[in-house]
């Protein structure tokens, strides 16, 4: 069997080489809940700094709030983030199981290192080398998917790692200050480390290589063509759309903490309210039949508006908690929606190099991550920085239809 196509959009090459001679649509039902479960284990170490920041200050007295946050977030952040743009060509040049197989190897290591290190540096240093072992496996594990999983499945089992990756930002800070309360701060490092080391074998036994086309030429080609899907117009308006998703759900949760506070609640009230909106982010599971109805960009756009809905919703009725309460569940319903419907959408226009796509989806949505923090800061007071971004998500929702119509303009063409 040889192909000789020539893909429109992407680097000017031919592909004479045969697809890839793996099992088609190998990903079963088993194979995609042990994926979601990784990256449960794998986000969590991205989202434990938040509760193990006062702990390791204490281990490491007299360093500084500022020392500990950046070697604890910092480094890791930055090394995820940019960590994407890495390993996305490397999996399309080299497949997703080992690339999968090898970060999580990694991965592995590093955590478990985390727990015996004798001084602030170090863990900076390994941290890292966390964030860059971690990117490995969000944009090669959603290709993964998007290949492996039979086209009616596929939107599912997409919305499912997009779910783990939300749910992940609650449970992993749950988990790691009940651990670190209960025995100590190294002790996350120690579980996590070890959960990782027991899916790896589960991932060698289970995980199969799926069928993909492989592009002529090295690995440098990978990057030219990741290059050259960075700079087509659809990408580009997909990418100012994705930057505000996260964006918008890391400053709204990094200011509704102190705006819970002033309204002298509890700390166990503040814990019961995060876990009001967990059942909003399984929203995510319900994009492949929407889909199915209004198509990929519609769920997009939907999901982006009910988004700013809820940001509305939670600017309009700031002083009272069923309101927030109410706001909040309605805007993570948004995320959610929105979230696995851009993902498969980066992958969809990335073809053949759809871990490029994802990569770069990744680095956009952290990058947006990464901002959110600053955002508040800019804006501290609570009401306006709902209001601004409710409205950067109604920019994103142009920006989505924009996309999805070029998109169409170029397969027509």
């Amino acid at each position: 069997m040889t192909e000789n196509t020539q893909v429109s959009g992407l680097a000017d090459e031919t592909f004479s080489k045969p697809p890839y001679f793996g099992p088609a649509h190998c990903a079963s039902g088993l194979g995609v809940t042990l994926l979601v479960t990784v990256a449960l284990l794998v986000l969590t170490q991205l989202y434990l700094a938040i509760p193990l920041l006062t702990y390791i200050g204490h281990s490491f007295s007299p360093a500084t709030p500022g020392a500990v946050t950046f070697a604890l977030a910092t480094c890791f952040s930055l090394a995820y983030a940019g960590g994407f743009l890495l390993w996305g060509p490397l999996s399309d040049q080299y497949g997703r199981r080992p690339v999968m197989l090898v970060g999580l190897s990694a991965l592995s290591i590093a955590t478990l290192a985390c727990a015996f290190v004798p001084s602030l540096p170090w863990l900076a240093g390994l941290r890292m080398l966390q964030g860059l072992a971690a990117s490995s496996f969000a944009p090669v594990a959603l290709a993964y998917l998007a290949e492996a999983v039979p086209t009616r499945h596929r939107a599912t089992a997409i919305g499912a790692m997009s779910t783990s990756f939300l749910v992940a930002g609650i449970l992993g800070q749950v988990f790691a200050a009940w651990v670190a309360l209960r025995w100590d701060w190294f002790w996350v490092f120690l579980t996590t480390g070890g959960g990782l080391v027991v899916m790896l074998p589960l991932i060698a036994l289970i995980i199969k290589e799926p069928a993909r086309t492989i592009v002529e030429g090295h690995l440098g080609h990978r990057f030219v063509a990741l290059g050259k899907i960075a700079v087509r117009p659809a990408i580009l308006l997909l990418s100012f759309a994705h930057i505000t998703l996260l964006l918008s759900f890391v400053a709204m949760y990094t200011a509704l903490g102190p705006h819970l506070a002033g309204l002298n609640l509890s700390a166990a009230t503040v814990i019961s309210f995060f876990f009001f909106v967990l059942p909003g982010m399984f929203m995510a599971l319900l994009v492949g039949p929407l889909a199915a109805r209004i198509g990929m960009p519609g769920v997009a756009s939907a999901g982006y508006l009910v988004a700013a809905v809820g940001l509305a919703l939670e600017a309009v009725l700031a002083q009272s908690l069923t309101g927030i309460a109410i706001g909040s569940l309605v805007f993570v319903v948004g995320v959610a929606l929105a979230i696995p419907a851009m993902i498969t959408q980066f992958g969809d226009l990335a073809v053949p190099n759809r871990a490029a796509g994802m990569a770069l989806n990744g680095f956009v949505l952290f990058i947006g991550a990464s901002i959110g923090p600053f955002i508040v800061s800019w804006v501290p007071s609570f009401v306006p920085l709902l209001v601004g971004l409710a409205v950067a998500l109604l920019l994103g929702t142009v920006c989505v239809a924009g996309s999805a119509s070029l998109a169409s303009s170029t397969r027509k063409s």
